[in-house]
């Protein structure tokens, strides 16, 4: 698969040498978030995998589309024009997939962070928190990731109405608020955990991000993917496509 890269930040770096690692596939052309952009500059790739800002995303998207390729995209901070996006995808007959968080581990994380929360429902001795931990020059606080699981856990367990990311001595947390709290430290690339307690027992899911590269993988896993398919898709359309097949495949 012939690959052109959009964003040469570390996304778009970590993609690039993955690629070269692997000699799977090949980068064939590279732009940043000013190049100026033509539907011919990315005749020569098989799809395009796209890691700059909301701002460039949306500008550049127009051009993407017309170029025929399809698209990945990893950049964040759109989801307010996600309607739009869909509607330009679809009026173009284009091919879009889009990820806050390309890592694999990350998207099983949150499977199992949706069940285990199920699970505990009917048992109401059990309690449940979430926490997330970053590196130091982290901006955002609690990690969109921490949000994503939170409101996972929101939707599965009932008892759980309402989300809390700070504590104090003044407020108890309430029996029906749900905890995520946020650490920065060092240069943690990421850990997210929930924790699940009762008088007896505690039960621990974590996700731990050891560099880039899984994020890298998720996005080329997702291009290749969306190679012979038309429409707006999300990275869970890729994963329930991708269990699906291995669950047909079983005896």
């Amino acid at each position: 698969m012939n690959l052109a890269l959009l964003g040469n930040g570390n996304m778009g770096k970590a993609v690039a040498s993955l690629v070269e690692e692997s000699g799977k596939h090949r980068v064939v052309a590279r732009f940043d978030s000013k190049s100026a952009l033509s539907p011919e500059a990315f005749q020569m790739a098989d799809a395009v995998i796209e890691f700059t800002n909301a701002a460039a995303f949306l500008k550049n998207l127009p051009v993407l589309l017309r170029s025929g390729k399809p698209v990945v995209v990893g950049s964040t901070g759109w989801s307010s024009e996600a309607d739009n996006v869909r509607a330009q995808v679809l009026s173009l007959g284009g091919s879009l997939l889009y990820a806050a968080n390309f890592s694999l581990g990350v998207q099983l994380f949150f499977r199992m962070v949706k069940h285990a929360a199920a699970l505990i429902a009917p048992f109401p001795e059990f309690d449940a928190a979430l926490s997330e931990i970053h590196h130091t020059a982290k901006k955002d606080s609690p990690s969109g990731t921490g949000l994503r699981a939170a409101a996972l856990v929101l939707e599965s367990l009932p008892r759980k109405t309402r989300l809390k990311t700070a504590v104090d001595s003044e407020t108890p947390i309430a029996p029906d608020e749900l905890l995520l709290t946020s650490l920065r430290l060092g240069k943690v690339f990421g850990t997210h955990t929930l924790y699940l307690d009762s008088a007896a027992d505690e039960i621990t899911i974590s996700h731990n991000a050891k560099s880039r590269r899984g994020f890298a993988e998720g996005a080329i896993q997702a291009a290749e993917w969306l190679l012979d398919k038309k429409g707006f898709y999300s990275i869970d359309d890729f994963l329930s496509d991708r269990l699906a097949a291995l669950h047909h495949a079983r005896p």
